[in-house]
């Protein structure tokens, strides 16, 4: 998430008036808007039970942890076969390449040495996996982002070998772990963020999940608040998943920054 809260840091910059204002947008496009940030949410928080069953199931991994994290939600989402996962997938890409894009794939050497790839190639990964996973159903995704023949005949085989890994590590997972959820007070400035993760519903589903299917030892809780930046993690130290409230607007502005406006001063035709 670190390229994400450089992304907020920019944009603060670049443009303090530029307010988020649902009055901008059209009913569809706030449809949409909404359906990409719940889904970017939802995705971030399955990245982030990735940690926490790397921790708590002392999962071997090798490689950078974070790229780890990153397939487990993606495997995850698939393992639904819904409609709905599969969008969210599809959002999940898009945020990670408008990311990049905004940033023009500028990359350091501070960069490429930390723990996480760049934001264009970890979009790149989860497209590989879908293909991968179904290429009948994502073919057309891979082609959009330009991935070739060759490279979504080779993501089969990743695929394959990623879900060989989850069943083998997971098939002796049990249901139990107590997990509680708690929502922090967003403040005025994020109260759109709260309202949009409180009624999608994702950080009880996901707990749910994490209920269901783990039984982890000792208490889990996922915490919602103010961070004072843009981001999500897991506390090893207290089991803890916190996401914040900037996060959740940072996906808003991401998403709303490549729609055009409402003409200045003409209302929506529809609220």
């Amino acid at each position: 998430m670190r390229r994400l809260i450089l992304l907020l840091l920019a944009l603060l910059l670049v443009s303090p008036a530029a307010a988020f204002d649902w009055k901008d947008y059209d009913k569809g496009q706030r449809l949409d808007i909404r359906r990409f940030a719940v889904n970017n949410g939802l995705f971030t928080l399955y990245h982030e039970v990735g940690h926490l069953l790397i921790d708590k199931l002392e999962l071997p991994v090798l490689g950078r942890e974070e790229d780890a994290a990153d397939n487990i939600a993606t495997w995850m989402l698939l393992q639904k076969g819904t409609p709905e996962a599969n969008q969210a997938l599809e959002d999940a890409v898009q945020g990670w390449a408008l990311t990049a894009e905004y940033f023009d794939d500028r990359w350091t050497n501070e960069d490429f040495a930390s723990g996480y790839s760049p934001d264009r190639q970890r979009a790149m990964q989860i497209v590989c996996l879908l293909v991968g996973a179904d290429g009948a159903a994502f073919r057309p995704v891979a082609d959009d982002y330009a991935l070739n023949s060759d490279r979504q005949h080779m993501c089969h085989f990743e695929y394959e070998l990623i879900d060989r890994s989850m069943r083998q590590l997971l098939a002796k997972a049990a249901s139990g772990t107590e997990v509680t959820v708690v929502y922090h007070d967003s403040g005025r400035h994020l109260k759109l963020a709260e309202q949009m993760l409180r009624n999608s519903g994702i950080i009880e589903t996901v707990a749910e999940e994490v209920r269901r299917g783990y039984r982890l030892g000792g208490e889990v809780t996922m915490t919602v608040a103010q961070c004072g930046e843009p981001n999500a993690f897991y506390d090893t130290a207290s089991a803890e998943i916190i996401f914040c409230y900037e996060l959740m607007q940072d996906f808003v502005d991401l998403y709303a920054d490549e729609l055009p406006r409402q003409p200045t001063g003409k209302k929506p035709k529809s609220r």
